[in-house]
């Protein structure tokens, strides 16, 4: 066996031209540290040898001044797996024109940083052919990050989007321990010093990461190569689409140095409005049940916390309140570990807030509260959201503030402002998941009526509502309510793809449009979207549950089907392997009827991995039992999410794929020079100065990222829409004059806060040193 392994991983080392698992558990001491001061990783200084193909590189720098700084490099370490230098900053121009040119990859742990200390550095030094191949290796997909490839294994394994620091990752994949205290703030001590001068710890430090991120390299790799094998996915963008996520993780990087300004005033304003509402709600609450606050014994006062000074909820008298609602209304809502219901708001009871004043003020109170923690991350004339380049869906997550999480109608944004002598043009994509759903379906079905429908170029939400309301489109835009209905519309070809069901849809259709729907039209609308308007819809929505079963239990479909042929049947299965076996209303299920599907079963196992578990009835949190009806599901740009429930099964693969398609945006607008400030999921707010010829922009910017988006839709029109602002507004519009230049948007209720200055050339920015020209 283990020679077929090792026959395995030869071919998968051949097939994918990957280095060699050199790992060698003799070359550590037995604390686990590198042997670097000696054999067999003794460290030299690098005099122009040549390294090999793929070259692990590290970066040491001064401290970290503030979130705005790219701190100076002091020192390079870099080792091919076989050779390990150390080198100084003036050596980087001939490290990088040495070895890019001839094809050579750079492997980082968290590239984004590295990089830009590169850039900086290549910059002030004015070593532009050496900042060229820099990025362009970025564009070849030549630049690797360990600890970006560490999360999507985990993700394509277990479903997790950890991002390990190099020592978790150390000690995680090769059991080795790294000390990371010792020097690494004190690099500074190196610079102007000879070699012979320079403390060898420094050199020992600096070697141990290079040698440790190439080992990481190899060890990650062959673990992709073995993944990507197995469930047959693509690589155009690198090993589970490494080499997209290095492209947003260095984008989301420079939107972090570059910051957003913050108009005070404005914010502590808006400040004070939340602050109102979130009362109002205590208030609310309260009146309509005391207790549902925490309050001092003796005095009666109420409990707030330290660092809010907001009241505490009692959770034990609010889940009371929730319990009762769900049962009055016979509302499904997930519960916890001890049966009381889930205090989620966004995952479940915003849209049921209209049924009781409990939860609207419940709602209201977290919402706000939420938006709260925004305010204080504004305090400072510049805030410098920092991002995370992939959470599991293939999104960005954001925090510092979280400026991806505003809600939609909030007024939050005006607070943010372009920096004086600039403004925002911000554009986001027309419809973006409804076309990468179209991509999917046509690639998984075969055919997509949506996709037709988006190639023609006819607006699909019209499209629907038109199909809804039993007319041709022409009789549909002639309608007195056709806006009415297009909303409608938009509830289902948005609600339905992302796991709504016809009552949730319902509760959406109120909470998030203001529209009035019953659950028989919702139900009609449904069927009508997924077996006539959209019929791939109905067969991409359509849970195997059979199969995927069959699949993790190792046996027969008819056998499972034969055992399970009802859906509730399987729900019920479903609730037992979570450990809940109870109905939706609490009631537990008879115990001869949980004995009969463990028994059911352990019969028809042939699992031997699973087998025990059946047999124990382990329903832990651990247990594999649990994902049992989980499925893994891929992107058609090839990352893997490994094992998730029906909805994330049916989101995943459009969410990511458009997800996937931003990034490579984002990374076009970056390699282009614009100073792209805040990024939120599908839309990019860029600052352009006010004497910048913002024509050309309107129509480069627009080009760029429908250009990049193509290959990921491909045949798909990608629309964008874009506007001129000062403040950030999320309704804002694209504004015309006369002779058909794009102006400034404003509110109606604003007036012009300056002269708008047209000039066709712009002046050198005030930050041109880190502004990257065009490398072709």
């Amino acid at each position: 066996m283990e020679t077929e392994a090792q026959d395995e991983r030869l071919a998968i080392q051949q097939e994918h031209e990957l280095p060699p698992q050199t790992f060698d558990p003799d070359r550590y001491n037995r604390d686990g540290t590198l042997l670097l001061a000696g054999k067999p990783y003794p460290w030299q200084v690098w005099d122009g040898q040549q390294l090999g193909k793929y070259i692990a590189l590290d970066t040491e720098t001064l401290p970290i001044a503030g979130p705005a700084d790219i701190p100076k490099l002091c020192m390079l370490s870099i080792s091919d797996g076989r050779q390990h230098y150390v080198a100084k900053p003036d050596q980087l121009p001939e490290l990088l024109q040495r070895h890019l040119p001839v094809g050579c990859h750079i492997i980082c742990h968290n590239i984004s940083f590295d990089f830009w200390v590169m850039d900086r550095y290549l910059a002030l030094a004015n070593e532009q052919a050496a900042r060229n191949w820099l990025w362009q290796a970025v564009d070849q997909h030549r630049t690797h990050d360990t600890m970006l490839l560490s999360g999507l294994v985990t993700l394509a394994l277990a479903d997790d989007d950890r991002l390990p620091s190099l020592a978790d990752a150390a000690q995680q994949y090769l059991g080795i321990q790294l000390d990371k205290d010792s020097y690494r703030l004190r690099y500074g001590e190196t610079l102007g010093k000879r070699w012979q001068d320079i403390e060898p710890g420094f050199c020992e430090y600096a070697a141990a990461d290079a040698v440790t991120t190439w080992l990481l390299f190899t060890r990650l790799t062959h673990q992709a190569a073995a993944i990507c094998q197995q469930h047959q996915l693509p690589r155009q963008y690198g090993f589970l689409t490494e080499a997209l996520q290095v492209k947003a993780a260095i984008g989301l990087q420079r939107i972090s140095y570059n910051g957003l300004t913050v108009d005070l005033d404005r914010a502590a304003q808006l400040a004070a409005a939340v602050d109102a509402d979130i009362w109002q709600a205590v208030e609310t609450l309260k009146d309509i049940d005391a207790n549902i606050w925490h309050r001092f014994k003796k005095t009666g006062q109420l409990k707030t916390g330290k660092d809010s000074g907001l009241p505490q909820l009692n959770q034990t008298t609010l889940q009371q309140h929730l319990d009762r609602i769900a049962k009055q209304h016979g509302l499904d809502i997930p519960t916890t570990e001890t049966g009381k219901p889930s205090l989620s708001v966004n995952q479940c009871w915003t849209q049921y807030r209209h049924l009781d004043p409990v939860v609207d003020a419940y709602c209201r109170y977290t919402e706000q509260t939420k938006l709260r923690t925004f305010f204080t991350g504004l305090t400072q004339p510049r805030i410098h959201p920092r991002y995370r380049t992939m959470v599991r869906s293939g999104r960005t997550s954001c925090s510092g503030p979280n400026i991806q999480q505003l809600p939609s109608g909030s007024p939050v944004r005006e607070a943010i402002t372009a920096r004086p002598g600039s403004l925002f043009f911000t554009i986001d994509y027309n419809s973006l998941e409804l076309r990468t759903l179209a991509t999917v379906c046509q690639n998984q079905i075969g055919f997509s009526k949506l996709r037709d429908v988006l190639v023609a170029g006819i607006d699909p939400h019209s499209y629907a509502a038109a199909m809804f309301a039993g007319c041709s489109l022409d009789d549909f835009n002639r309608l007195p309510n056709r806006k009415q209905l297009r909303q409608q519309a938009k509830v289902f070809n948005f609600g339905l793809p992302a796991g709504f069901g016809p009552a949730a849809l319902v509760d959406h259709a109120k909470f998030a449009y203001g529209l009035e729907l019953t659950l028989p039209d919702a139900e009609r609308f449904v069927h009508q979207l997924t077996q006539q308007v959209y019929p791939e819809l109905g067969l991409y929505l359509a849970e195997d549950t059979l199969g995927i079963l069959a699949a993790k239990l190792q046996t027969d479909r008819v056998q499972v089907q034969t055992l399970w042929p009802q859906d509730w049947q399987l729900s019920m299965l479903r609730k037992v392997l979570a450990g809940t076996p109870s109905k939706a209303d609490g009631t537990p299920y008879q115990p001869q009827a949980v004995d009969r599907i463990w028994q059911q079963l352990q019969n028809i196992c042939r699992n031997t991995e699973l087998l025990p578990h059946i047999q124990a009835r382990n329903t832990a949190a651990d247990s594999p039992l649990r994902k049992l009806l989980f499925s893994a599901v891929a992107t058609t740009t090839g990352r893997l999410r490994g094992g998730v429930r029906f909805t994330a099964a049916k989101n995943a693969p459009f969410q990511g794929l458009a997800a996937d398609g931003c990034k490579q945006a984002l990374w076009q607008l970056t390699r282009a020079g614009y100073r792209v400030v805040a990024f939120i999921h599908d839309e990019f707010i860029i600052e352009l100065n006010r004497l910048d010829d913002i024509d050309a922009a309107a129509a480069d910017i627009p080009r760029i990222c429908s250009e990049a988006m193509q290959p990921f839709v491909p045949g798909i029109p990608v629309p964008c829409e874009f506007a001129l602002t000062e403040r950030w507004h999320k309704g804002a519009e694209p504004v015309f004059d006369d002779a058909g230049r794009l102006q400034v948007w404003y509110p109606a209720n604003q007036h012009r806060l300056g002269p708008y200055i047209r000039k066709p050339v712009s002046p050198p920015a005030a930050d041109a040193v880190f502004t990257l020209v065009n490398c072709e």
